[in-house]
């Protein structure tokens, strides 16, 4: 049985522009830590809407980050590195001393750059499905995002493009709530349109494919202290199971993997009951 609460959301000035955040609050007062939830880079801040809900007891943060969803875009700053800034600012201006965080997709290695940074503050992190890619696994993903849709004729369209074109398995009324939450419609039965500009994310994929680019979820955990929970998509191929093995080996003692064996990029989506289920248990056993 979900445990009742309410959404709370507004701006604040992070790092010198405004970020829009939303906070999942429990009704009645929890014993867990605060999650500051991080989405992937595709999408916004809207992507965690039902697994807090579902979760119930957990107060989860969830901003948009720098240049997606209602954020600004400051026009530079690309790095894992800078990610995390914002999030470490945030967190100060919502006097959180002590918090877990939690990264989809690319943000899995700013939340252990979070980690690294303030090890004196975060208790654990949570990586759902990160993306370890090689040069040319950045190129390729840079080349894809030339091409990829920015809108959709309506949400049954978009849907159509998810299902299609996402690995594991999509349940219709999941993904129809989840592209509600991530795409800005106009209207009930609008056209769909993606929470970014071209421009950004073209920007962000060019940085991640140079030489200078800091997002190797490896290269993190090697800096972390603090234990990790990692989701794995069971049918996954932006993180898979050579990767998975390569990652576990560097993180801290405690951290421990849950396959989603149905699921492919989106595990908090196709297996919702699974995630939430692991993600308050791991919150319960830390200290």
């Amino acid at each position: 049985m979900r445990s009742e609460g309410g959404w709370y959301a507004g701006f604040e000035t992070v790092s010198n522009f405004q970020l829009f955040f939303r906070d999942w609050r429990p009704a009645k007062k929890s014993s867990l830590l605060p999650l500051i939830a991080l989405h992937g880079s595709l999408i916004q801040s809207g992507m965690w809407n039902a697994t807090a809900e579902g979760a119930g007891s957990i107060r989860m943060i969830c901003p948009d980050q720098r240049g997606f969803g209602r954020t600004d875009d400051p026009g530079t700053g690309d790095a894992a590195a800078d990610f995390a800034r914002d999030v470490i600012g945030l967190a100060d201006v919502l006097l959180l001393d002590r918090f877990v965080v939690m990264g989809h997709s690319f943000a899995a290695s700013i939340a252990l750059a979070v980690a690294a940074e303030r090890p004196d503050r975060v208790a654990a992190s949570v990586l759902v499905d990160p993306t370890m890619r090689d040069a040319s696994g950045a190129n390729a993903n840079m080349e894809a995002s030339r091409s990829r849709p920015m809108d959709f004729e309506d949400l049954e369209q978009a849907q159509k493009f998810f299902t299609e074109s996402e690995e594991g398995n999509w349940p219709p009324a999941r993904t129809k709530r989840f592209l509600s939450d991530v795409l800005v419609r106009d209207g009930a039965y609008g056209v769909c349109r993606v929470p970014y500009e071209k421009s950004r994310i073209l920007r962000l994929r060019e940085f991640q494919a140079s030489s200078a680019s800091d997002y190797d979820p490896v290269f993190w955990a090697k800096r972390t202290i603090c234990p990790s929970l990692v989701f794995r998509g069971g049918e996954s191929k932006r993180f898979s199971e050579k990767s998975e093995k390569l990652l576990m080996s560097v993180l801290p003692m405690k951290s421990r993997v849950v396959v989603c064996e149905k699921a492919g990029h989106f595990p908090s989506v196709t297996e919702p009951t699974t995630v939430q289920r692991e993600l308050k248990s791991f919150l319960a056993d830390l200290k």
